[in-house]
């Protein structure tokens, strides 16, 4: 049995640079921010919630740190 294509690694190399990844982390930021202000819904917890958009949000600005020029 194949294992399902795990899509969150695949990024556009035209629309997710450096800049991309910095403006995409910051939206996971945002999101992370606004899941502790709203109500849990659904199956998961506003801090799950939280904890998943932040842990995006660092893995987001690894790429971009590691895709940045080097000077």
């Amino acid at each position: 049995m194949r294992k399902p294509l795990d899509i969150r690694n695949q990024l556009d190399i035209f629309n997710h640079g450096p800049l991309g990844l910095a403006q995409l982390a910051a939206k996971h930021r945002e999101a992370a921010e606004h899941a502790l202000r709203s109500v849990d819904q659904g199956h998961f917890t506003a801090r799950e919630r939280h904890d998943f958009h932040a842990g995006e949000a660092e893995r987001l600005e690894r790429l971009a740190a590691t895709a940045a020029p080097q000077t």
